[in-house]
């Protein structure tokens, strides 16, 4: 099995320019404004998989227009 990347809270939200301070209000408030984290057993971690943070992302990433074709 191949070693996965994991980002601590600092690196998500340097990743994300958030602070890590709105990133934990973030994980109680609102947990869909953050990629799902790591849950690893009898830890209070704050873990996220690379792979998942991507893939959240991509979720809101839109499909550019061609150009000269407004609507």
């Amino acid at each position: 099995m191949e070693a996965q990347k994991l980002l601590d809270l600092d690196e998500l939200a340097q990743m994300l320019r958030r602070s890590p301070e709105t990133i934990k209000k973030d994980l109680r408030r609102n947990p869909d404004a953050v990629p799902p984290r790591l849950m690893l057993p009898h830890t209070r971690l704050l873990r996220w998989r690379a792979v998942d943070v991507d893939a959240w992302l991509g979720q809101y990433v839109q499909p550019a227009m061609p150009r000269g074709r407004l609507q």
